[in-house]
């Protein structure tokens, strides 16, 4: 008799194990299901709210860009070619780190610009020699000078179809060794002022730098001594 009790007990108890169980097991299936139906539902609205953004940045970048044309006459996105096309072409005057260097892109820009050229009086100068002990040697490398180009901007002055006429800012960094640039933030900045013309086909990619100048009435060169 005991037994029988025992095992109705067991009986009894595991039926109410399983059915708290399927009771427990139904309920988190429920929350489950709520929290997929909400994470459904704050997914669409995310997804919606982006799509409103994206919306409103291309609203505002075509009332910038009618913004500039009427300001300009001129095409953003020809600013922007010409503005990567004239760091292209003048980060090599502002980045050389020894006299041979400084020589070889002197003359590149000489060939490219002519020996009389303002910007190559200005910010390429003939690099003098000094003479020591061992024999003469590079004004440059006496002084261990390098520069590295920190930044350009340009700002269009004149337009005339695509040819574009520009001003440019050139800010370029004097150092001793790669390690100065570590923190930039506490280094002088040194200021060029250049005028140069862009033209070619945009839809070609052929845009191209001429007509490079000195700004005129700004003489601040690179090797002052």
């Amino acid at each position: 008799m005991g037994k029988v009790l025992k095992v109705n007990y067991f009986i009894t108890v595991t039926f109410i194990l399983l059915i708290v169980s399927v009771y427990m097991f139904s309920k988190n299936q429920n929350e489950i299901k709520k929290l997929n139906v909400e994470y459904t539902a704050l997914t669409t609205q995310l997804n919606q709210t982006e799509r409103d953004i994206a919306t409103k940045q291309a609203e505002l970048s075509a009332k910038k860009t009618e913004s500039v044309k009427k300001v300009t006459g001129l095409d953003p996105a020809l600013i922007q070619t010409d503005s990567s096309e004239a760091e292209k072409y003048f980060v090599a005057a502002f980045s050389w780190s020894n006299g041979a260097e400084y020589e070889g892109v002197r003359n590149q820009y000489i060939e490219s610009l002519g020996e009389d050229n303002s910007f190559t009086k200005t910010y390429l100068p003939p690099d003098t020699k000094i003479e020591t002990n061992e024999g003469m040697l590079s004004y440059i490398d006496f002084k261990k000078l390098r520069t590295t180009m920190d930044s350009i901007y340009v700002v269009p002055i004149t337009a005339e179809g695509n040819r574009v006429r520009y001003v440019a800012f050139v800010q370029y960094i004097m150092h001793k060794d790669q390690s100065d640039l570590v923190n930039t933030n506490a280094l002088e900045r040194s200021e060029a002022i250049i005028e140069f013309t862009a033209a070619g086909d945009l839809a070609d990619g052929k845009r191209r730098i001429t007509e490079v100048s000195a700004r005129t009435g700004y003489s601040a060169g690179l090797l002052n001594k």
